[in-house]
């Protein structure tokens, strides 16, 4: 007795210790979503946009330059009066080194327009690393829960076969009794054939989806982990007014199409300033040689200006141009009727989904209930002779049917719960 109480401590501290190893699907989507390549990408993009921006904004500061130049003439010009001498006008070596700075005073808003296209462009690619984000979530959710599905089908399979085998054994006592025939026992082994190829299966279909989760979880080739999770009913309030309205809120596909309108919006806007003009002013201060009386001696120098650039006449560039931007304006603002459109589509068929997996467990339940029932009294009628081997195993393999069918009824509630999530844009947070 002590020892089977050791036996049962260690077995029970074993599992305690596997269970804290194991991961959730919490902590599978955490994984993904830190360390999956594409997010990394997507990340870069945005830098790279954030970048553009601040390429963009450097327009409201000074341009402020410095150059240096050197230059060697001849000949020389000079010229000569009669009585007084020669006159050079210029030294042979020529030396001039400047710094020059350079501000827009006005240009009719264009830069802050041009700052804004750029801002929005960078809110745009935030929304898209967002909607990769969604998008590996699902699809980590969906793999991790086939697991678990399958690895329950999989001690479902082997209940099965044992089952079986207690079957043929049984039967192989009672030909050799002489109260059942061969027929019963090749009948058997049949079944059990079948039950096999069937765990063969889905054992290889667990290799495959072990496969695909530890490449979402960027695990090396041939890397063991183990997983832990139910499939559950969990009751949720199906309100279409307020999904609706919540995807309306939450959904990054609609922040993107908004966000597409809003950037072909500024750049209509920016459009429409491109023939306006822009005033710009300047200084330059530097030394150089060449100034009279001694022509190699370095000076200081300075210059301030002021230039006002007017276009005149652009080939109708820019009229064509704010052609293009209203025509794409027009065009995001149809594709986000159509975004908005389709999601409202999507919720109501999750909801659909939703409300038919659930249908689908109750049923499942009494199914696998009446199936367990209806094995029971198979097994006592064929204990009492009243029912053949092959009605028995009718039963039986009826019962694990229904075991398997009412595992698959609550996957598919499972998962129908994430896609409504992800249909509303609550499956990840923001």
């Amino acid at each position: 007795m002590k020892t089977i109480l050791i036996t049962l401590f260690t077995l029970s501290l074993l599992q305690i210790a596997f269970a804290q190893d194991s991961m959730t699907v919490e902590q599978a989507v955490q994984r993904v979503l830190e360390t999956h390549p594409s997010l990394q990408q997507a990340a870069a993009s945005v830098h790279a946009a954030e970048a553009r921006t601040a390429i963009s904004q450097s327009a409201l500061q000074p341009n402020v330059s410095a150059s240096a130049q050197y230059a060697r003439i001849g000949p020389i010009p000079a010229f000569a009066i009669p009585n007084m001498g020669s006159f050079i006008l210029a030294p042979e070596n020529n030396y001039d080194g400047h710094i020059s700075a350079e501000y827009t005073v006005y240009d009719f808003g264009k830069t802050n327009f041009t700052i804004d296209v750029a801002q929005s462009r960078v809110q745009s690619m935030r929304d898209a690393v967002e909607l990769t984000r969604t998008g590996l979530a699902l699809q980590t959710i969906r793999t991790f829960y086939s697991l678990i599905l399958l690895q329950k089908s999989l001690i479902v399979q082997n209940e099965q076969i044992d089952a079986l085998n207690q079957h043929l054994t049984l039967t192989q006592k009672r030909v050799d009794a002489g109260s059942a025939t061969n027929f019963d026992v090749l009948t058997t082994q049949v079944r059990v054939a079948s039950a096999q190829n069937q765990k063969v299966e889905i054992e290889n279909t667990i290799q495959k989806q072990t496969s695909v989760l530890r490449e979402l979880l960027g695990l090396p080739v041939g890397k063991e982990f183990s997983i832990r999770g139910i499939l559950s009913q969990e009751h949720i309030t199906l309100n279409m007014d307020s999904l609706l309205q919540l995807a309306n809120d939450r959904r990054v596909e609609l922040k993107l199409a908004r966000a597409a309108e809003q950037t072909a919006l500024l750049q209509q806007r920016l459009s429409e300033l491109g023939n306006l003009p822009s005033l710009k002013i300047g200084a330059e201060y530097g030394v150089k040689n060449g100034y009279e009386p001694d022509l190699d001696v370095w000076r200081g120098n300075w210059v301030v200006f002021a230039t006002a650039q007017i276009p005149i006449y652009d080939g109708s560039r820019t009229k064509h141009q704010v052609e293009e931007s209203q025509a794409s304006l027009a065009a995001e603002h149809a594709h986000t009727d159509d975004v908005t459109k389709q999601i409202h589509a999507e919720v109501e068929q999750t909801i659909a989904d939703v409300q038919a997996a659930k249908t689908k467990v109750e049923i499942s339940k009494v199914q696998l209930q009446q199936a367990h029932d209806a094995v029971t009294i198979a097994r006592t009628r064929y204990e009492v002779g009243t029912v053949t081997n092959l009605d028995l195993l009718d039963a039986e393999t009826a019962e694990s049917a229904s075991k398997l069918a009412d595992l698959q009824a609550l996957y598919q509630y499972v998962i129908s719960n994430y896609q409504l999530q992800k249909a509303v844009g609550t499956l990840i947070s923001n």
